[in-house]
């Protein structure tokens, strides 16, 4: 299956129509992809430590938006599943430098300041963004581009794909890739999943009804329970976050495509390049999204300067 690609030149009914051609098409996928497995278990090892590797559970305050970030340390872990589609395949071992992730997603009250400095663009939708209410709520409706201006104005960057995944789903302790933040099942009250139907009849998986508390986003950092093992909140639901990945699209049905997990460096990953591909990685689930089931394994695209009500962003920055 090939996805509409936008270019340039299209207008502005022709890029809403294939928006609406993608999402179709991107339904039909993720309803034939198989249920989510029990485990990310992978004939892949990674020789265990001894003991918790050092820095573990360290944080620190940014120093030009006072955020927390949680520290990750470097060494390898198992990139991508077996389990998922085939964009997730091969699972791979790849070593990362040591960096920092941002605790939680940039919220609507540190975008603005960006804002009011000039530096970045009010998102495409206002309506939560204006209300003092969802302060305190992931900024939504921003683009790629317009990710990478506040996080290069923080002094910090998008996390690739690799540190993404890493920070969320690696047990550095026991050398163990999970399939959630918080484990291997999934549990409504960990994150902030589509588990209502006021604004479709799409829920989770396993039924759960009103679980999570919103219907919409949620003030960040509210499923404290859900951490990743290095502390990070959010990984899984209230909005897809942007990374810094470029993305080509592959046919999931077709197993002999030959994805960039096969052929991708095992030291510090960066993605495809950017120059041939508008798409950029998106991961994490959000608050009315079932497709992926809320794998962290799961990887969604968008157009880089492309909005969307339930996409945010979270900043990295290296050691």
């Amino acid at each position: 299956m090939i996805f509409l690609k936008r270019f340039p030149n299209f207008s502005q009914m022709q890029r809403i129509t294939s928006l609406i051609i993608f999402f179709l098409m991107l339904i039909f996928v993720v309803g034939c992809a198989p249920a989510t497995p029990a485990s990310e278990k992978t004939p892949l090892t990674i020789p265990s430590a001894s003991g918790p590797p050092k820095g573990l559970g360290d944080t620190k305050v940014a120093s030009k938006d006072d955020v927390i970030m949680d520290y990750v340390p470097a060494g390898p872990f198992i990139m991508g599943t077996e389990h998922g589609l085939t964009d997730e395949q091969p699972a791979h071992i790849v070593s990362l430098d040591a960096f920092w992730m941002d605790q939680t997603e940039v919220t609507n009250a540190l975008y603005s300041k960006c804002v009011e400095a000039g530096r970045c663009k009010k998102p495409a939708d206002l309506t939560y963004y204006d209300d003092p209410a969802y302060a305190n709520h992931p900024v939504s409706s921003v683009s790629w581009t317009e990710a990478v201006t506040y996080c290069t104005w923080v002094d910090r960057r998008l996390p690739t794909e690799a540190e993404w995944e890493k920070a969320a789903i690696w047990d550095p302790t026991n050398n163990q890739k999970l399939v959630y933040p918080w484990g291997d099942q999934y549990q409504c009250s960990m994150g902030n999943f589509d588990d209502e139907t006021d604004l479709d009849a799409s829920v989770m998986q396993d039924g759960s009804m009103s679980c999570d508390g919103f219907a919409k986003t949620a003030p960040v950092g509210s499923f404290p329970q859900g951490a990743s093992p290095y502390g990070v909140l959010d990984m899984g639901g209230n909005v897809w976050e942007w990374v810094h990945d470029a993305f080509i699209e592959v046919d999931p049905f077709n197993a002999t495509i030959q994805n960039y997990y096969a052929i991708s460096p095992s030291v510090n990953p960066m993605g495809v390049d950017p120059a041939i591909t508008e798409y950029r990685s998106m991961r994490g689930g959000s608050w009315n999204w079932t497709f992926g089931y809320g794998r962290s394994a799961y990887r969604l695209w968008f157009g880089k300067d492309d909005h969307y009500d339930a996409v945010g962003f979270r900043c990295a920055v290296s050691e």
